[in-house]
């Protein structure tokens, strides 16, 4: 279960290395630059979601989203990242 920004983050990074993709091959595939990955991967905060989203489906990767439980709304992409897969 994905929680955080920093979750995403390191989620996106070890599923792009399963896949054999550097960042720049990432990038190419997403139609992004390679310092959006970097700062994708670091956990940024402030990318834009629809380039997050077409980097899940260049890896491959689909979005499930639940209801958060109270208390859990700390971080803004709780309710949106609940559930990767």
């Amino acid at each position: 279960m994905l929680r955080t920004v920093q979750d995403v983050a390191t989620f996106v990074r070890q599923t792009r290395k399963a896949r054999g993709f550097t960042q720049a091959e990432l990038a190419r595939r997403v139609g992004v630059g390679r310092d959006w990955v970097v700062r994708l991967e670091q956990g940024n905060p402030r990318l834009e979601l629809s380039k997050v989203l077409d980097t899940f489906a260049v890896l491959g990767l689909s979005l499930s989203v639940s209801q958060a439980v109270d208390g859990d709304a700390d971080d803004p992409f709780t309710q949106v990242f609940e559930d990767l897969r």
